[in-house]
């Protein structure tokens, strides 16, 4: 009975057991139906954004330094010619230093005050070239002088200029000494001697051939040519010597009348103060007419002076442009001539120039480049000790170290600007999209701050003092009272280059796809779920926002449409909750405007 009762207990344990068998395997083992079907790729989604609408805009973004104008220290040297003894301090402290002013006398000679980067390193002479002259060419067109082509080049017109603003403040230009003007003497005798030295040459042992006639009327043709042309620059010479003279007279009748003006003036407002000036006592109605009539005959006087004075230099300028005509068109008659006789006598030789020959026309082309580079050189000059370039300008004069008799040792004075600049650099690219007067907007979100600036300086050429070799200075003012917590941060600089001046539709640039005609499009998702294509224009590309401007051609797109920017199912976890895509994740996108460190 025991026996029968164990059996059926292992008869139902292994049912029981085969039964759990089946259930796991009907649970886990699959078909191969069924595993091909699982394993088939889900239906790819539509990854979409809305169509916006907008103002766009394309920015430059830069980092700022806020600081105030820097203070900078006035350091004089000897004059000119060497002699250091201040004679004059023309400006006091917590007075305005404006550009083109004369900042102290050394010598009885001035030192202008000029605003630029670069300081006053060297003497600038006519032929000169490179950043220094442009800045002073700049600076001369700021005080409404004529300096010719701002460019690289100390030129004929920059002397015209330099010496005006020299009369203009009462002094006489630096124009060519004794010592120059002897050199250019004997330049003249060099390249006359070294030609007539080819031209012995030439008659002697290199024209055989040439008919004696036909050499004679040549020699007589650039004899009268090299006359003329001596001529020429002998009456420029003379003719600019007249009208400097004509100009320094009318300048000193100008300074004269401006003296008896300001004698006048003080005369009649002493006396309408009720103290005659010559009698002490009260004038009378009488005597004050008289003193009203003194003060117009000179003010009418120094009028006429005035006159006489820009009308004298306005000839000079005449006389300079008229005159280089004459040596120039005389210039080009005399190489006529010599060029003439060369090809004749070269046509005519039956051997090649002998080396006596050649080193005689080397000569003479030596000679030419000597008195033509002297030319060039010798004329008014802007030499380094009366002249200083600030960075910024008009500055306040803060203190003045110096007195009149005093040998200049250190600074003589320290002056500095009154406001607040913001200093930053940018890249060339960033540099061709910058204007001075263009609008700009400082910010920190930490501090709060959004104030509206404006470039006031922008550098033509890259680099300077701590600035790397590929970046251009670029200077700010706030427009307005600048916040005290504003002073020495560091904000972000967003310049506006380019807007759509009103709201347009706008997409995502993954949104967009080129069709075979080589147009413009988007996908658009409808609501029964079609997607449609529409060609459109793009406008304005807003780095920084990510979007782009679109203007449908063929097909409907409004406002909230959704466009399609990407299929990928892996994109799927880049939807926001909003059913928007992300796109940062968007490897099509263009990157976001970066800001310029």
């Amino acid at each position: 009975m025991a026996s029968r009762r164990s059996t059926l207990a292992i008869v139902a344990a292994v049912a029981v057991v085969a039964a759990a068998v089946g259930w796991f395997a009907g649970q886990n083992i699959k078909s191969p139906a069924d595993l091909a079907a699982e394993s088939e790729p889900p239906e790819p989604s539509l990854i979409t954004v809305p169509v916006e609408k907008r103002d766009l805009s394309s920015n430059v973004v830069i980092r700022g330094q806020v600081e105030f104008s820097e203070s900078e220290d006035i350091s004089v040297s000897g004059s000119a010619d060497g002699v250091a003894i201040i004679t004059r301090l023309p400006v006091a402290k917590g007075e305005v230093l404006n550009e083109g002013d004369v900042v102290v006398e050394v010598a009885g000679r001035p030192v202008f005050v000029l605003e630029g980067e670069l300081p006053a390193f060297r003497s600038l002479t006519p032929t000169l070239d490179g950043p220094d002259v442009r800045q002073l060419e700049e600076a001369l067109v700021r005080l409404g002088l004529d300096p010719g082509t701002v460019d690289d080049v100390y030129t004929t017109q920059t002397e015209a200029a330099v010496s005006t603003l020299y009369r203009n403040a009462g002094f006489t230009p630096n124009e060519p000494t004794l010592d120059e003007l002897d050199r250019l003497d004997q330049a003249r005798t060099s390249l006359r001697d070294a030609r007539d030295n080819l031209r012995q040459l030439e008659q002697e042992g290199t024209s055989a051939g040439l008919p004696e006639s036909t050499r004679l009327e040549l020699d007589r043709q650039v004899n009268n040519a090299q006359a003329a042309y001596d001529d020429a620059v002998a009456a420029r010479t003379t003719a600019l010597n007249d009208a400097a003279v004509e100009v320094e007279t009318a300048t000193t009748v100008r300074v004269t009348a401006q003296d008896a003006a300001d004698t006048a003036v003080e005369r009649l407002t002493q006396a309408e103060g009720g103290v005659h000036p010559d009698t002490g006592l009260a004038p009378s109605p009488a005597e004050l007419q008289t003193l009203r009539e003194e003060r117009d005959a000179s003010v009418n006087a120094l009028a006429e002076a005035t006159t006489a004075e820009n009308d004298a230099i306005e000839e000079e300028k005449r006389i300079i442009k008229e005159h280089d005509g004459y040596v120039s068109n005389a210039k080009t008659d005399l190489d006529i001539a010599k060029a003439s006789r060369s090809e004749a006598i070269e046509g005519a030789k039956a051997t090649n120039a002998t080396d006596q020959l050649r080193s005689a026309r080397e000569n003479v082309t030596e000679a030419e480049s000597n008195l033509n580079r002297l030319e060039g050189e010798i004329g008014v000059s802007f030499p380094a000790a009366e002249l200083i370039f600030l960075p910024s300008l008009p500055s306040e004069v803060q203190n003045v170290r110096a007195e009149v008799g005093d040998i200049p040792q250190g600074p003589v004075m320290t002056v500095t600007g009154s406001g607040v600049r913001i200093v930053s650099t940018v890249s060339a690219a960033d540099r061709s999209l910058l204007e001075v007067g263009a609008e700009a907007i400082m910010e920190d979100a930490d501090l709060g701050l959004s104030i509206p600036a404006t470039i006031t300086f922008v550098a033509d050429d890259p680099g300077g003092q701590d600035v790397a070799a590929d970046r251009y200075i670029v200077r700010l003012e706030p427009v307005g009272e600048l916040p005290e917590e504003a002073l020495n941060q560091n904000l972000r600089v967003t310049i506006p280059f380019a807007s759509t001046n009103g709201e347009v539709l706008a997409v995502p640039l993954a949104a967009l796809s080129a069709g075979a005609d080589g147009t413009v499009r988007v996908e658009v998702e409808r609501a029964d779920g079609t997607v449609d294509l529409v060609t459109v224009v793009t406008g304005l590309n807003a780095r920084a926002a990510g979007l782009v401007e679109i203007t449908p051609v063929d097909g409907e797109l409004a406002e909230g449409d959704r466009v399609v920017v990407g299929r990928n199912e892996s994109l799927a976890a880049d939807v926001n909750e909003d059913g928007e895509a992300d796109t940062e994740a968007d490897g099509d996108q263009e990157p976001s405007e970066e800001e310029d460190e």
